[in-house]
């Protein structure tokens, strides 16, 4: 029986549980190729191996359909943004470094994000062209290619300085302080903002060594859904429809109702090994 439903929701699961690895092994961020277009193409290909040869209904694959389509052409779309390198608009400058690495939100990119230690410290600097007052700001993380707000406010300035910056010396305490666990934020992130007419993005990379326990549990969730797969791939079939040899023939009538000569009626039917006389 064909299952197009079943094997488009196990590809999409599959792609998620990869994207998950790849952006907590700092190989790439949750953008648009791998969140919408890799998991949508993994669906694609869930749903030919569970409809290809089978019987069913058209409607659970028309549903499939316009769930992966629509992903795929959003995740398509990223493809203008593979080499994408940080960025930052009207005149300010960020610098920032770690304990094992210092850049400018310019100098990022997608392949070459800042490093951050996380179990180390970070200290951060901003500049703008003109003393910005009573201005509102924002920091956010892009999931997919769609900014996620992480913090917002209003910015008084009573003293007109240009310049901003910080520094956190311990950034796990720093994480618990404000209720979130800094293995929680292992991996690559595009991350942006705006502070007045200034706005931008660039991307940074809290480094781990080798396979954490999050990864591990999205390789475990990909391989227990790979089996899945195969397991429907081979049953839920149906057993093949076998014909039987029956012989019909037909009775012509006259137009009076009377049989013709030669004709016989009813049917008959035979086995394998029966013959005709």
């Amino acid at each position: 029986m064909r299952k197009p439903l079943s094997g488009a929701v196990l590809g999409l699961l599959i792609g998620v549980a990869l994207a998950v690895v790849l952006q907590r092994q700092g190989v790439w961020p949750l953008d648009q190729l791998t969140l919408f277009l890799m998991p949508a193409l993994l669906g694609l290909l869930g749903l030919l191996l569970l409809s290809v040869g089978r019987e069913g209904s058209n409607a659970t694959l028309v549903v499939a359909l316009l769930i992966l389509l629509p992903m795929a052409v959003w995740g398509a779309l990223g493809f203008a943004e593979l080499n994408a390198t940080g960025e930052l608009n009207g005149g300010c400058k960020v610098t920032a470094a770690s304990d094992i690495d210092s850049t400018t939100v310019t100098e990022t990119s997608k392949q070459a994000p800042f490093e951050i230690d996380p179990e180390g410290g970070l200290t951060w600097g901003a500049t703008s062209p003109t003393v910005f007052t009573d201005y509102e700001w924002e920091i956010h993380v892009a999931l997919g290619g769609i900014p996620v707000t992480l913090d917002s406010d209003t910015e008084p300035n009573d003293d007109g300085s240009q310049v901003n910056g910080g520094e956190v010396s311990d950034i796990p305490a720093y994480a618990a302080d404000r209720g979130v666990d800094v293995d929680l934020l292992i991996g690559v992130h595009e991350v942006g903002g705006f502070a007045a007419t200034c706005d931008g993005f660039g991307f940074v990379e809290l480094t781990s060594d080798g396979l954490d326990t999050i990864s591990l549990i999205a390789l475990g969730v990909i391989l227990l859904l790979i089996i899945l797969l195969i397991v429907l791939m081979f049953t839920g079939r149906g057993e093949p429809v076998v014909e039987s040899n029956t012989v019909i023939t037909s009775r012509e009538m006259t137009d009076d109702g009377e049989a013709l000569e030669g004709g016989d009626s009813g049917s008959r039917d035979f086995g394998d090994g029966d013959d005709l006389h």
